[in-house]
């Protein structure tokens, strides 16, 4: 196994990512500013807290631990953060993954993977395509998104090393720090009367993946074992779309619990895409890699973390 080092290692896909890595025998340091509000991991073999824009504590960590291979996670995510903090956003997101990718090539490290996301492509209604869709953000965070593949692209190109992307939809996980859907949907089924639940838009339909295979599909991208392909870019994407009102039924369901959905026009989206549908069919056959967990398998293991482990 090569040594990595995980950009956001102690978010929710970054520790998962350092679990399975350390499982496998693998040596692998973290570096996070713990903004996530998640602690280190456990499993790391070393954790470092630092910003990713400070060159200092970069650098002496890639001088000290001498990666293989980066897996770069750090990012600001939470979407309506990157939206009214947007220049601290493109600051973090691009500016930082550009002092990563020079202090990489200082060091002579071979490998970067980035996470990038099915935001960056246009908005259309069929399966989200890496060689036949276009690409168009429509926001903030997808568009720094977009700017760290190009990047990526420009690193490779020069010669710098392999660069690899991972264009991943909605990950879920029982941790998930940035407030995202479920979150919002448990909090108000707890604390809400009669199983109400407001939400804005309910028709959006979104791919669901679980963090757990998220990271596994990392893993794969860090070990793809083409070495005449500099530069690539493949979706981490289940193949298949729920709507919001769909999932709050599943949750519901799967909790045994009754739920009446009301929309409050305060929560409703100027902007919201109303399909992003990852097609997996290629990273399947360059990787061999696809989802372990199905949607109704997935939400239990984010509902019941416990009980599934």
């Amino acid at each position: 196994m090569m040594r990595l080092l995980v950009t956001g290692g102690a978010g929710m896909i970054g520790r998962r990512v350092t679990r399975q890595w350390r499982a496998a025998g693998g040596e692998v340091a973290v570096l996070d500013d713990l903004s996530s509000g998640l602690p280190m991991p456990e499993q790391a073999s070393l954790a470092v807290r630092g910003d990713l824009r400070d060159g200092q504590t970069l650098n002496a960590l890639l001088r000290d631990f001498r990666p293989d291979a980066v897996l770069h996670l750090a990012a600001v995510h939470h979407i309506p953060t990157c939206e009214a903090q947007r220049a601290h956003c493109l600051d973090v997101n691009i500016v930082g993954t550009e002092r990563l990718l020079a202090a990489a090539e200082q060091a002579g490290i071979q490998r970067v993977t980035i996470a990038s996301s099915g935001a960056v492509y246009a908005w259309q209604e069929a399966p989200l395509q890496e060689l036949d869709s276009p690409l168009a953000p429509c926001d903030n965070y997808a568009l720094t998104k977009h700017c760290n593949e190009q990047q990526l692209r420009f690193w490779a190109q020069r010669g710098a090393g392999i660069g690899r992307v991972a264009r991943i939809f909605n990950v879920i996980g029982h941790d998930d720090p940035n407030g995202h859907l479920i979150p919002e949907v448990l909090k108000q089924l707890r604390e809400g009367g009669e199983g109400l639940v407001r939400l804005g838009n309910l028709s959006p339909r979104r791919d669901y993946l679980h963090a757990d295979d998220a990271a596994r599909g990392l893993i794969a991208l860090l070990q793809d074992t083409r070495t005449d392909v500099a530069f690539d870019a493949l979706n981490l994407c289940s193949g298949r779309e729920h709507s919001v009102e769909q999932l709050v039924e599943q949750i519901a369901g799967i909790l045994g619990q009754p739920v009446r959905i009301e929309v409050d026009p305060a929560r409703k989206r100027r902007v919201d895409r109303p399909s992003q549908l990852g097609d997996p069919a290629r990273t399947l056959a360059l990787l061999g890699w696809q989802p372990q967990w199905p949607f109704e398998e997935a939400l239990r293991r984010v509902l019941f973390p416990d009980a599934t482990a």
